[in-house]
């Protein structure tokens, strides 16, 4: 099934929809780490972290860029397809959202693995919903598609 695009109820331009739909997961996403480090120094250590072969900042800086496109997709997404018809793509990257949270309450390198793996599904199951509705949305979704399968190989690289 594939969305329409209304063209009447549409919105022009980027601002100030585009703008909000990506500044809110990107806050959201940064509440889970924040909470994280601040109830417990450690964290790092204590959950493997510090057993990875990549610096911290790098997983920042991808995931400063995948929340805000996550949150793209969703306007994207809102711009292409009318109202209820949205509802079962966008719940589908609500649950996406939401997973990625799982990773601050694992307490093993080995349960980071497993939260990655759903991850990889997640994302992967997310693009397709998306590319049913819309072409555009689905490109927001890349990022995050693309990122999942590689912080998974590097979990496993150094749990083997």
């Amino acid at each position: 099934m594939t969305g329409t695009v209304v063209e009447a109820g549409r919105a022009k331009g980027f601002w100030p929809g585009g703008l909000g739909y990506a500044a809110v997961p990107l806050l959201l996403g940064q509440i889970p780490g924040i909470a994280a480090f601040t109830l417990n120094a450690n964290a790092a250590v204590d959950i493997g972290l510090t057993e990875v072969p990549v610096p911290a900042w790098v997983f920042a800086v991808v995931w400063t860029i995948i929340y805000p496109c996550m949150g793209l997709a969703a306007w994207q997404l809102r711009r292409d397809v009318p109202g209820p018809a949205a509802a079962v793509p966008l719940a589908v990257l609500v649950a996406g959202f939401l997973q990625t949270m799982l990773f601050w309450l694992s307490d093993s390198l080995r349960a980071v693995a497993v939260a990655d793996a759903t991850g990889v599904l997640l994302a992967g199951t997310t693009v397709w919903v998306f590319s049913r509705y819309s072409r555009a949305a689905t490109a927001w979704l890349l990022p995050w598609l693309l990122w999942m399968p590689v912080t998974l190989a590097i979990k496993i690289a150094v749990l083997v």
